[in-house]
């Protein structure tokens, strides 16, 4: 019975996921990568209600995204939320609690689109996302740095 208290307290103790991704607020210098295609953006994040949700504003010559994360911690999923700047909208899920690996998938609107999210250092991460749309795929990575390139 000892035990069940002991790792409760623990338990309780440790962040949430979310919480975890607190070395992400702030800004970063990023490149997109699929193809021959490649462009730079900026990229800044910060936590919105009470804690509970990241945010990420996305910038790059022309355009810009805002993307929200949150993590239920009842059903150990992700949820992210991204809004386009051309008015279109993309939900993703993921499953699991480890917050340096998060393997998106979209539900919304359909599930063409794949992304995963790595923590390499506390200064840099990685995005590699599988885009199906129309009868193609693409295929893309992004790097991102903490501060300018």
């Amino acid at each position: 019975m000892l035990l069940s208290f002991v790792l409760a307290a623990l338990s309780a103790a440790a962040p949430s996921p979310i919480a975890r991704l607190n070395y992400l607020v702030g800004t970063w210098s990023c490149t997109y990568r699929a193809g021959a295609t490649r462009f730079d953006y900026g990229a800044t994040y910060a936590y919105d209600r009470g804690g509970n949700t990241l945010r990420l504003s996305a910038t790059w010559a022309g355009g810009g995204d805002e993307e929200l994360f949150g993590y239920d911690a009842p059903h150990r999923a992700w949820t992210a939320v991204v809004f386009e700047d051309t008015g279109a909208t993309t939900i993703m899920h993921a499953t699991g609690s480890d917050a340096n690996h998060i393997a998106y998938r979209s539900v919304y609107p359909d599930a063409g689109l794949a992304q995963m999210f790595d923590r390499i250092s506390a200064t840099q991460y990685t995005l590699h996302a599988t885009v199906r749309s129309g009868g193609k795929t693409t295929v893309s990575t992004d790097t991102c740095s903490r501060g300018a390139r």
